[in-house]
């Protein structure tokens, strides 16, 4: 409910936020300022703060942008918030599934994998972070946190360096995971569906003394599945416990654990001959084939991490606050996949055995402190602060091609025979990596009237040693830079905000690069180390926050400049730096709210991609790989609001992917495709008190099971998109 209060407007009073689930409270930025409205949330919801639930689709406010909470309409550049209630209307199961809803995100790349998500922000690939700190990432030993586990998942998107430290310029994804509550509540699900799926969950939280002082939080999910590939596996256990401890109302420590263990088989490279095109006499080959060794594949990731959030305000208005994490990612997987040669006969393909045993590990810190102050008619939220990570990269490959034998063929993809022994392997590869990240970085929020501008700068220093144990050989290399970013908003009475940003970016290339198969050292044809890549954007957009409403829309268009690009390289070899890229675009987005029972999301993206200077003929003037040029997508719910099918929700939503070019050099073009979700839900409890906390709901995604090629990298790397999946969910809430 909303009113104006004549009493209150004009006075200069400081907001008090009170909160029913959880004694989270936030005073404003700028201690004391003009106040007309009252906002009064009933029912049990919660007042919002950027690390804590959200109620419904929309999010109001948010950390990822700024380091600190503030609301997105006041932020200069584009965010998205994708939130938990979101996730269960959608039945998004993977961070990817989450994502489709998402402007200017391509995700489910490469959508039959059941081990990592391959995503990409403005046409870049995007680097994941838990809680404002970036999680370690290997050549294989990816880490992928569980969208239970989490309050929200939000994607800034552009350059993020200026805050971050080395990152690609088309965004990031923030993982913002499930804390104690001070409130005691919880929740248990049980899911079935497609595959054979068997997945239970639960999550339970509340104060674990009698003053309150001490916080608790346990969130688990267990699941047992099959997947539409042959022999492939979806198994997953997630662990998630947490404790917070509250000696005083200025001082705040929270400890964060997770463990993660999953077990699958590697995505299948399917030949470009029986996806992209039909195999002669015989057509497409179904989705459900692996060209795999049963007996041999396999897929094992163990990721564990625990850290802490502390935070103790002063008496002066300074806030000083320190996250630390510790993170370990190991991947254990040998795999039988296509062996990277084209054969005369499409019937037919070479194979190679491989193994690899990759770790990653990491510390990462971030230091803050953070001052409101007014200077007259001018408010200030100023921040600084001091972040270092330090990731280890441990990896060993093995690899042999299948002999071929005289009158042998090869494996025949039409009709597979499985059984033949595997050769003995030989290293392929065997690195040790060291990536060491110090960064110095100030901010100032400065609001005078209804403007908002936003300065940002940081220095990086960053060392990057890799040690190369099967020659012997090593190769160093120290980088520094300055990063910055300028935003500038206007806040109208009547909700629309209009704005423009400018931010520069900075990512040292990686000491591993991968192409065609081969293993290199973070060094190009000729030998020496990659040069770092560096770029900008300048972004234009408009925020509008429709008054009497819950909801958001979001309008931007950007341009982008990366130089000293990596790539695979399409004629084999260590990766190439292609020299420049340039996106630009135009993204729009909408999250409605409405108190009829209505949520809403809905997106659209146009995306211009150009390789403008690149080392390799026949590059330069392409577009960018898997960046296609339109993209559309909507989802909408609505609950009954009266008997006799009160507590009943429905919803549906479509997606549409453009087409696009799997390769750099534009020679296979993937063709678009449109598909449709659908959801139904039933709260028992909506006309039964007794059943109060129970509800069922059915997902389904590519509603009508449609058969469309996701992606293909080259002519022996094509993979199939998602199929039909269909998932019951009983949950019981308390």
């Amino acid at each position: 409910m909303r009113r104006r209060s004549a009493l209150l407007a004009g006075s200069s009073l400081a907001v008090l936020t009170v909160t029913a689930v959880g004694a989270a409270w936030a005073q404003s930025p700028g201690d004391a300022i003009p106040l007309e409205e009252i906002s009064v949330q009933g029912q049990g919801a919660a007042a919002e703060r950027a690390d804590g639930p959200v109620n419904g689709f929309v999010a109001t406010r948010s950390a990822t942008g700024a380091k600190t909470d503030l609301p997105l309409k006041e932020t200069p550049q584009s965010i998205s918030v994708v939130t938990q209630d979101q996730l269960r209307a959608t039945g998004a199961q993977t961070p990817s599934e989450a994502l489709r809803y998402v402007a200017g995100v391509q995700a489910e790349r490469y959508a039959s994998d059941a081990r990592y998500d391959w995503i990409k922000i403005r046409g870049f690939d995007a680097p994941e972070y838990l809680d404002g700190m970036q999680m370690p990432k290997g050549l294989y030993s990816w880490p992928r946190y569980e969208p239970f586990g989490i309050e929200r998942l939000e994607v800034l998107k552009g350059p993020a360096s200026v805050l971050y430290g080395q990152t690609p310029p088309g965004g990031l994804l923030n993982f913002v995971s499930k804390k104690p509550l001070d409130e005691a509540q919880g929740e248990a699900r049980l899911s079935t569906g497609s595959y054979g799926r068997l997945q239970g969950a639960f999550d339970v939280t509340g104060p674990a003394n009698a003053d309150g002082s001490v916080l608790y939080r346990m969130v688990g999910l267990g699941r047992l599945s099959d997947t539409i590939v042959d022999y492939t596996d979806n198994d997953r256990v997630f662990l998630a416990p947490s404790v917070s401890f509250k000696p005083s109302d200025d001082t705040k420590l929270t400890v964060l654990a997770h463990y993660i263990r999953d077990e699958s088989k590697a995505v299948q490279f399917l030949p470009a001959n029986g996806v992209l095109y039909d195999i002669p006499g015989y057509g497409k080959l179904p989705r459900s084939r692996f060209i795999g060794e049963p007996d041999y594949d396999d897929f094992k990731r163990r990721e564990w991490a625990i850290g802490y959030e502390f935070e103790h305000r002063f008496q002066n208005d300074v806030t000083f606050r320190q996250k630390a994490r510790y993170m370990s990612v190991d991947i254990d997987m040998p795999v039988v996949r296509n062996g990277f040669a084209v054969s005369a006969d499409p019937r037919y393909v070479d194979r190679l055995a491989v193994r690899f045993d990759d770790k990653a590990t990491g510390v990462t810190v971030d230091n803050q402190l953070s001052y409101d102050l007014r200077t007259g008619p001018v408010s200030h939220s100023l921040l600084a602060g001091f972040d270092y990570r330090d990731f280890d990269l441990d990896y060993v490959g093995k690899s042999a091609l299948f002999g071929r034998p005289a009158g042998y063929p090869g494996f025949d993809v039409t009709d597979p025979t499985y059984g033949t022994p595997v050769p003995a392997l030989g290293p392929q590869g065997s690195f040790r990596q060291t990536l060491k990240q110090s960064g110095l970085y100030a901010q100032d929020q400065i609001r005078f009237d209804r403007f908002v501008l936003l300065l940002s700068g940081r220095y990086d220093w960053v060392s990057n040693d890799t040690r190369n144990r099967l020659n012997h050989t090593s190769l160093d290399r120290d980088d520094e830079k300055f990063t910055w970013r300028a935003g500038l908003l206007y806040a109208f009475d009547n909700g629309i905000a209009p704005y423009v940003s400018y931010s520069t970016m900075f990512q040292p290339a990686a000491g591993f690069s991968s192409a065609a198969g081969s293993i290199g050292t973070g060094a190009g044809p000729d030998g020496k180390p990659y040069a770092p890549t560096t770029g900008d954007q300048i972004e234009v957009g408009v925020k509008y926050e429709i008054p009497g409403t819950r909801s958001l829309l979001t309008a931007a268009v950007y341009d982008i400049t990366q130089k000293n690009v990596l790539v695979a390289n399409a004629l084999g070899g260590p990766q190439a730096q292609v020299g420049e890229v340039r996106m630009k675009g135009f993204e729009a987005e909408a999250k409605i709210g409405l108190a009829e029972g209505w949520d809403a999301v809905g997106a659209f993206t146009y995306a211009d991609s150009e390789i403008s200077r690149a080392s390799v003929a026949g590059v330069a003037g392409n577009r960018f790989p898997q960046t296609p040029k339109y993209q559309a997508s909507g989802f909408v719910t609505y609950a009954l609001q009266s008997a006799p099918l009160q507590g009943l929700t429905l919803g549906g939503g479509v997606r549409y992917f453009g087409a696009h070019y799997g390769d750099q050099l534009n020679a296979l073009r993937i063709p678009s495709n449109t598909l449709f979700d659908a959801m139904a839900r039933y709260d028992f409890g909506a006309r039964n008190p007794q059943l109060k906390g129970v509800s069922a709901t059915i997902t389904a995604t590519n509603l009508f099971d449609k058969t469309y090629v996701s992606s293909c990298v080259d002519r022996n790397s094509c993979y199939w998109g998602a199929a039909r999946t269909v998932i019951g969910t009983l949950s019981y809430r308390w």
